[in-house]
């Protein structure tokens, strides 16, 4: 017991000792930010609030938000708080923590506030879209040429202009705000900034309740109405919608506004950290995956094409398949984990459906293991040239392939058999389903993108298939090992990396692991996974196991690949052949080229022409100041709004691409005059590249796109 005690006493000065030195490391800090508030309190006087002035600034609040937020005024008339209640302490208002009793603010909250927003406006933490040039335009693509010369326009990262902008310009794009508490800085950031779009997160209901006795929001919402800001307030718990709520919202106002975001923390706690978190690690995903005009026309060409050529198109009621529902399909990627699972699939080949993805092809076929589904998802020509150096071609005989209409003829025309299903947001699947014909019979398909597991994982389910075993669906490595199989062809047989996957180490993202532990992976692959997430969550008859060793994907149950031999049915035979003829024959249509004339007749080519007309005419005059060229990029984005489906989707990915510059050039500099000058001469560039993309549609809307020399097929071929 004397040695038990003795430890407990030697423990008990450590720690203390620990506590004397971390208050030392902090003391200079405590002082100068102890200094800062009283030179700010000596020249301000306490704002002292009575019970009265508290309720009658509530009732005031309510009516505001009766007429701008009326949902926020019917949750609030009748609110009682829970965690914290309201207080005037030194003549400022806090919140006063019921079980602790301690203060939200432990220094008066309108001078910690001012504090923190003079803070900002030196140095604001601004987030933005990287688009790089394209040195090699492999594709000749229309908006390569364009897009480049105006990111030329672009000061670069250290010139003074660039630094200057940050804190010299009271104008921003748009701001996200995580936490209001008593929401000081909100009347602040009304009275000193002009803001295209701003978002407001308090997940704590009780802390924005506290803003309701503390600030003028008549003030907050009639000044940001008056100056044009698009105001979006996100209240509660919302960790699992947050990000794809401000996408949704971003979408509406103009995805272009968040290229140049400010952040604004007020407040550190658990469920701030979380969001911003998630803010920080799906940023790069708003700017990501809006395609391009010249891939929208791509995929109408290649549409057509494939229709033309009679590849059966999947039918919306081949869902309905129940026949399948029971039968285990094992969909196999290529990422590092494949390696240790192969033998498994080996072992179970005959007690399963087995869908390839991509490059897995190459490696299943060292293994010796035949897939009976293939998936391919990108569009452009070297996919066929990838494919052709997977395998021998002999061996895709009896393998169907699975793919987007959108991926180029000469792939589907390697395989005997083949079905293609539409695409959700391309200009081809729009002009599919506003046929008679093909609203009938077809839908377009979300989360087939962006990778290959995700149209492996759409297309299986809509073939009739519902339960999923996932392999080397990895979705990122572990730090410093392997990207993909050693058996692909991303490695020589010397297992030796071809350098033909570029890792961009500062881009990762740390994400769990579906065994545990963490995992690194890209934005890419990031996007995949959320995808997989939606679309397995999106459906209660679907059944997703993950045996790879790789992050985790929500919806799915990891599962030990050790585990799999005791759960499948070892007994339950599968003709393959009977499977893949009943799969084919029910699920695909082919067209009697009907169809395809009456597409080709709605190409629309004098309408499209039309719409570029007008935005020219809209655009070609240069705008004369700031507020002229924000309205200007506004205005742009309601005339795309009003567009046809199909014609909205042929130009919005360039679009958003070159706002997201002239944006930025806008933003870009502390200097208005010279920002304004930079804008004009970008839509110099937007208006030429308009100009051309009309006789660019007409000319190659009906042929499918080639590329003579790709890089990334000539290294491989090198390679062997």
């Amino acid at each position: 017991m004397k040695n038990e005690s003795e430890t407990e006493i030697s423990e008990r000065i450590c720690s203390i000792e620990q506590e004397i030195e971390k208050l030392k490391k902090n003391s200079p800090y405590i002082q100068e930010h102890e200094a800062a508030l009283q030179k700010l309190a000596d020249n301000m006087s306490l704002l002292v609030s009575s019970d009265e002035d508290l309720m009658s600034r509530y009732q005031d609040n309510l009516l505001a938000f009766k007429k701008y937020h009326p949902q926020i005024y019917k949750f609030f008339k009748d609110y009682i708080p829970k965690k914290y209640i309201v207080d005037a302490t030194d003549g400022f208002v806090n919140a006063i923590n019921v079980e602790t009793g301690q203060p939200f603010y432990p220094y008066p909250s309108l001078l910690s506030t001012q504090l923190q927003f003079d803070n900002f406006t030196l140095s604001p933490n601004i987030k933005k879209f990287n688009f790089n040039f394209l040195s090699e335009n492999e594709a000749e693509f229309i908006h390569v040429d364009y897009l480049d010369s105006m990111l030329a326009l672009l000061p670069k990262k250290n010139d003074e202009e660039a630094k200057k902008a940050r804190s010299a310009t009271n104008q921003l794009s748009s701001l996200i705000i995580f936490g209001v508490g008593t929401g000081y800085h909100l009347e602040m950031f009304a009275r000193n900034y002009n803001i295209a779009c701003l978002y407001i997160i308090e997940p704590d209901l009780d802390l924005f309740f506290l803003s309701l006795f503390s600030i003028n929001w008549q003030f907050v919402l009639n000044t940001f109405d008056k100056k044009g800001c698009q105001l979006h307030i996100s209240l509660g718990p919302q960790e699992e919608s947050f990000f794809d709520d401000v996408m949704k919202k971003s979408a509406m106002n103009g995805r272009y506004q968040m290229a140049n975001i400010a952040g604004y923390i007020h407040y550190q706690s658990n469920e701030l950290d979380k969001l911003l978190s998630e803010f920080n690690r799906r940023y790069l995903e708003m700017g990501q995956g809006w395609g391009f005009f010249d891939d929208a026309v791509m995929a109408i060409g290649h549409t057509l094409g494939n229709i033309k050529n009679k590849v059966p198109l999947l039918k919306k009621c081949a869902v309905n398949n129940s026949e399948y529902s029971h039968l285990p399909v094992f969909i196999v990627g290529n990422g590092p984990s494949l390696d240790e699972s192969i033998d498994t699939i080996k072992a179970l080949q005959d007690n399963a459906i087995i869908i390839s993805c991509g490059t897995a092809l190459s490696a299943l076929y060292k293994y010796g293991i035949k897939p009976d589904f293939h998936c391919e998802q990108e569009r452009t020509f070297p996919v066929a040239e990838k494919v052709e150096l997977s395998c021998p071609l002999e061996f895709l005989d009896n393998i169907v392939l699975l793919a987007p209409t959108t991926v180029h003829p000469a792939v589907f025309s390697m395989f005997k058999r083949s079905i293609m299903a539409a695409k959700a947001n391309e200009p081809s699947s729009s002009l599919l389903l506003r046929d008679k014909v093909g609203a009938k019979l077809f839908k377009a398909y979300h989360f087939l993108n962006p990778t290959v597991a995700n149209t492996a994982l759409v297309m299986g389910y809509n073939l009739g298939f519902k339960s999923f075993y996932l392999f080397g669906i990895d979705l990122g490595h572990k730090q410093g090992s392997h990207h993909h199989s050693k058996k692909s062809m991303y490695y020589n047989e010397d297992e030796k990396d071809l350098d033909l996957y570029p890792v961009e180490t500062a881009k990762l993202i740390e994400v769990d692991g579906n065994f545990g532990g963490n995992f690194i992976c890209d934005s890419f692959f990031y996007q995949s996974n959320s995808a997989l997430s939606h679309q397995i969550l999106a459906f209660d008859d679907l059944h997703c196991f993950n045996l790879s060793d790789g992050a985790a994907i929500k919806g799915s149950v990891p599962m030990k690949v050790n585990l799999l031999e005791g759960t499948l049915d070892k007994n339950l035979h599968i003709d393959k052949a009977e499977v893949i003829d009943k799969v084919s024959q029910d699920s695909g249509y082919v067209d009697n080229d009907i169809l395809f004339e009456r597409l080709v007749t709605d190409l629309d080519y004098q309408y499209f022409d039309d719409v570029c007309q007008r935005l020219i005419t809209l655009n070609i005059e240069p705008v004369n100041n700031f507020s002229e060229a924000t309205a200007l990029l506004l205005n742009n984005t309601v005339v795309m709004e009003a567009l046809t489906e199909h014609a909205h989707s042929l130009l919005i990915g360039t679009i958003m691409h070159m706002q997201v510059v002239l944006t930025q050039l806008l933003y870009g500099s502390a200097n208005i005059d010279i920002a304004v000058e930079n804008f004009n001469k970008g839509m110099v560039f937007y208006c030429q590249f308009i100009a051309k993309a009309a006789n660019y549609y007409k000319d190659n809307a009906e042929h499918p796109h080639y590329i003579k020399d790709c890089q990334w097929i000539e290294k491989l071929k090198n390679s062997k």
